[in-house]
């Protein structure tokens, strides 16, 4: 126990004063927090196996992310979110496409089962408590194009396993509107937290389906930190650098492991269904996390490791931000490239005929977070638009009004004749 404090203290940089350490002896038990029950919810092993599959591509996809962007950026994403709008987006793919796809998520052969157990996996997830202060929401959605021809064993799928209901819109007609109705469908689910998550131009005429995801969580820490411990300290940088960072402390009987030069511990939120784990260099001096840290064995490693090794002093910095990511790039980085090909993309199981011509015209995805003495609250919301090749590729033209023309040899290219014509009766 009191290596694991020690090594905490050290590793941020700071240990209690005496002051605070005699406050602490003199009053070691915190607060009640509320009395919760949670539900008894069975998970079942096709819900596992989804889970773990999520996990597989969380730390797939940390590591893609991390490995474009600058050290020295922040990084957090919803991988649940992410999951869940592209499986809906699975269950409309055929060939090649879905291979694909199926690799990048860790996905086997039995399509359906997943699905299955993607509906088992939810309804655990977000089964709800009695007295429970942590909020946890997620809703998908889909928007079609009014009037467009989908599959029924699409819809089934999901409508009866993802929970996304189809909402038809006219996309044709508004494409704007549309955007700024979507949008606005992920500002309501996560209580305004992800605002504008389709950019400017990402939804137009020939866009026939946009399959969302919405996720928001707040809970209250099971243990607050103590806001009259909250003080500046030096935060070591990527770069060498210190920055001046409001950190809380605390006290705090919990979960915690030292494994393979790395710290970690687990913080809970109030009633217990949800858990932040902090993971972090050993060494005082090093200036950042390796890859290796959130790659998928070292995390099982360090899940397995978690152990009741007694009181810990925790610093953690108070901190709020937003993260935007382009997952078109991401995804194709992945192994994910034929579904963003107009010419070879294949989603035919979404309308039950062949040459259907969707592809994905665009992924993105917006998460925030901020964490303060209370706790912590997260939303993220992921949008795949697809597109209709045809549809892209053609635009009305209708000559009721002067116009002009040419003829030409097409050996040449030589214009033979031009002309214009302001009255088609005229003699």
């Amino acid at each position: 126990m009191q290596k694991s404090w020690m090594l905490f203290a050290l590793a941020f940089g700071c240990v209690p004063t005496e002051e605070e350490q005699k406050r602490r002896e003199a009053d070691p038990t915190p607060d009640p927090a509320p009395a919760c029950e949670p539900l008894e919810v069975a998970v079942s092993d096709a819900a596992r196996s989804v889970a773990d599959a999520n996990n597989a591509f969380a730390t797939d996809m940390y590591a893609t992310v991390a490995a474009s962007q600058s050290p020295d950026k922040n990084l957090f994403f919803s991988p649940f979110s992410i999951s869940s709008a592209l499986g809906m987006t699975l269950a409309g793919a055929e060939g090649e496409t879905a291979a694909q796809m199926q690799d990048v998520f860790h996905i086997d052969d039995d399509v359906a089962a997943h699905h299955a157990g993607y509906s088992d996996l939810r309804e655990a997830v977000f089964a709800k408590g009695v007295h429970c202060d942590a909020t946890l929401n997620m809703a998908n959605r889909l928007f079609g194009q009014v009037g467009y021809p989908w599959f029924g064993d699409f819809l089934d799928v999901t409508a009866g396993d993802y929970g996304a209901p189809l909402e038809e819109l006219d996309f044709e007609a508004g494409p704007e509107d549309a955007r700024t109705y979507i949008n606005d469908w992920v500002a309501d689910q996560t209580e305004d937290r992800i605002l504008d998550l389709l950019p400017p131009g990402s939804i137009v005429t020939a866009t026939r389906l946009v399959l969302a995801n919405a996720i928001y969580f707040k809970g209250n820490w099971e243990h607050a930190f103590d806001v009259t411990n909250t003080r500046d300290v030096d935060f070591l940088r990527p770069d060498g650098s210190t920055v001046q960072a409001p950190t809380m402390f605390e006290t705090i009987d919990t979960r915690s492991a030292i494994i393979d030069g790395f710290l970690a511990v687990e913080l809970d939120y109030q009633g217990g269904n949800q858990s932040m784990v902090l993971v972090m260099p050993e060494d005082p001096a090093a200036t950042g996390v390796a890859a290796s840290a959130f790659e998928s064995d070292a995390i099982d490693a360090v899940e397995d490791s978690l152990t009741e090794l007694g009181e810990v002093w925790v610093g953690l910095p108070r901190f709020s931000f937003e993260q935007e990511t382009g997952l078109s790039d991401v995804l194709k980085d992945m192994g994910m490239v034929d579904a963003f090909e107009p010419s070879i993309a294949n989603f035919d199981g979404m309308v039950g005929s062949p040459d259907s011509g969707l592809y994905i015209g665009g992924a993105f995805h917006k998460a925030f977070v901020a964490v303060d003495e209370t706790g912590t609250e997260a939303a993220a919301a992921t949008a795949v638009v697809m597109n209709d090749e045809s549809a892209s590729m053609t635009f009305d033209f209708v000559a009721d009004r002067t116009f002009e023309f040419y003829i030409r040899d097409n050996l040449t290219g030589a214009i033979l004749f031009m002309g214009r014509v302001t009255d088609p009766t005229a003699e």
